[in-house]
């Protein structure tokens, strides 16, 4: 059984557009950019550990919970619960008509062929058929299938930025109890408060200050054992894994484009945004040049990349103290 009612379409990336789809599905008729925006999305993180001994992040780890609750659209969002209670709860769910979002690792998906560990990758389950489910995946033009066992890998896996723990949501009321409008301006606000002081999320350091230590550090990389793969990954998580180019900073100016003559927010401020997310995905190609260079090289491209990663904190510092 799969939902014939729910329309997949791929998207930048999994999380906002997995809300997209959601947001079609009840009629709520938001594009991307939108979803990410009302979910206060954009952030920072900087980690020690991961796939990589130093791992960066452009988003924050709650855009999913915050889109319903910026909204207050009622919905049920689960943890921890053992795989057989999870799935029985997803499954009923699935077959009652509602689409549900999985957290997940993507390495144990075969549709993916990938030898890395990555989660939490969000998607929407909506079929069960057998011992096969059915997924809306961003990452691909049409659905895909994988089998329950598969998905219980995925699902419970250890790896990630934290254990994913079979964490699912669903709605529970689609009515949007609060107008765009609000919802954008409390959004905005929230996002400002995550990049200039933002509270404890289980990250190393967040918002601006991440950045800063970032910048501090890139130097040093060069003298980790694994300084090629964190220049890699660094450079894929500006510019590729979901992020819609410029570290999500391009959904976020997208955003701003819909909203700023709705809401109080300086003119101007999504073109002042599409131009940080330039000069992010010029930095992501110094990572990347020096995730391929030989060492004495990479040392001078992360000095390189250190003084650019700084330049941007400086300059999302003025920006979110402008929105502010």
């Amino acid at each position: 059984m799969s939902l014939s009612d729910y329309v997949h379409s791929p998207g930048a990336h999994c999380g906002s557009s997995s809300l997209r789809n959601l947001a079609t599905h009840y009629g709520w008729d938001f594009d991307e950019p939108l979803c990410f925006g009302l979910g206060a999305g954009l952030g920072f993180g900087y980690y020690e550990g991961g796939p990589a001994s130093r791992l960066i992040m452009g988003r924050n780890g709650h855009l999913e919970t915050n889109f319903f609750d910026h909204l207050d659209v009622g919905y049920e969002d689960r943890s921890g619960q053992d795989w057989e209670s999870a799935w029985d709860e997803v499954r009923a769910r699935v077959e009652a008509g509602t689409p549900v979002m999985l957290f997940v690792d993507l390495y144990y998906l075969d549709y993916f062929g990938t030898d890395t560990h990555f989660g939490p990758h969000v998607l929407l389950c909506v079929g069960v058929d057998g011992d096969e489910v059915v997924l809306s995946d961003s990452e691909f033009d049409e659905r895909q299938r994988v089998s329950t066992d598969a998905l219980r890998r995925a699902w419970g896996s250890d790896h990630g930025f934290a254990p994913l723990d079979n964490r699912w949501l669903a709605v529970t009321d689609p009515e949007l109890g609060r107008d765009v409008e609000t919802a954008a301006r409390d959004a905005v606000d929230r996002t400002t408060e995550l990049m200039l002081a933002p509270a404890d999320t289980g990250w190393d350091t967040q918002g601006v200050r991440g950045i800063e230590r970032f910048a501090e550090e890139l130097p040093s990389w060069h003298g980790l054992d694994d300084a090629d793969w964190c220049a890699r990954f660094a450079y894929q998580n500006i510019e590729r894994r979901g992020t819609g180019g410029g570290a999500f900073r391009r959904l976020y100016a997208d955003f701003l484009a819909e909203v700023e003559s709705e809401i109080d927010v300086p003119s101007g401020s999504a073109d002042r945004l599409h131009g940080i997310a330039d000069d992010w995905t010029a930095l992501a190609g110094t990572l990347k040049d020096a995730s391929e260079a030989d060492a004495s090289e990479r040392e001078r491209l992360l000095e390189r990349a250190g003084e650019e990663a700084s330049d941007l904190a400086d300059r999302e510092r003025t920006f979110f103290e402008s929105l502010d």
